[in-house]
């Protein structure tokens, strides 16, 4: 505003305090330009100071005073302002899915790591040289040992209509060492003509190591890997495809 419009907006002021009369101040077109529209144009505060109903014949009574006008009323209604807040201030929502956190940890338990190694590691044990991923008292195996010998079909769980018997994984597929994005897209991909969620969670071998993760020859059961129960892991793999297999 420019300063002679102040000074006069305060002369204005200074006499309604004092003068028991009528009177009021249009204030019109401040600098001019500026608009909520997007093709720009003119907009104009106007306001009347002084009591509502003051007239010639009713005086102003009282030394108080009253603002009321417009300032870009109807332009304003085609800006979402609380799109405009939200968008700057408010967090992002979490995403659906979290592989990382919710199946990640489970890729990286001994109970998969192991049997996804076996092969890499060239079927060593670990007192070999160089050390495999075997216990150190597991028989000795190569590629061709047919593990059913050991591995009855009956240390496999009930669940899953999967059964391809006891073997390792390819030397491919080893989760050592490997990021969660590499993981995530290794659970991505068919297997044996199964999609991802047959896979995971139909298929005996994946179902035994969230399973009770029975082992030959009467030794203790292991820790299974998390979340320790079929049903939750069924579950988790679902909702991982029902939100599009994310990655995060």
């Amino acid at each position: 505003m420019k300063p002679h419009r102040l000074l006069l907006l305060a002369t204005a002021l200074a006499i309604s305090h004092c003068a028991q009369a009528d009177w009021s101040v249009d204030w019109y077109s401040i600098d001019g330009g500026g608009s909520l529209q997007t093709t720009g144009g003119d907009w104009t505060l106007s306001a009347t100071i002084g009591q509502a109903d003051a007239t010639s014949s009713a005086a102003l009574a009282g030394d108080g005073w009253q603002l009321t006008g417009g300032f870009w009323a109807v332009l304003a209604s085609s800006i979402a302002l609380d799109q405009i807040f939200q968008d700057r201030f408010e967090m992002p929502e979490a995403p659906a899915f979290s592989f990382s956190k919710q199946l990640g940890p489970t890729f990286l338990h001994p109970r998969c790591v192991t049997c996804h190694a076996v092969a890499a590691t060239d079927f060593r044990r670990v007192i070999d040289t160089p050390p495999g991923v075997l216990p150190a008292a597991h028989p000795e195996v190569t590629a061709s040992t047919n593990c059913v010998g050991c591995h009855a079909a009956s240390l496999l769980p009930a669940e899953g209509n999967i059964d391809p018997g006891w073997q390792s994984a390819p030397a491919a597929f080893d989760f050592r060492s490997q990021s969660m994005a590499s993981l995530c897209a290794m659970a991505s991909q068919p297997v044996s003509g199964h999609s991802p969620l047959e896979h995971m969670t139909e298929d005996k071998l994946v179902l035994w190591a969230v399973g009770d993760g029975r082992v030959p020859f009467g030794f203790p059961t292991l820790q299974t890997a998390p979340p320790n129960d079929i049903g939750q892991w069924r579950s988790l793999v679902e909702q991982w495809v029902d939100a599009g297999m994310p990655c995060d």
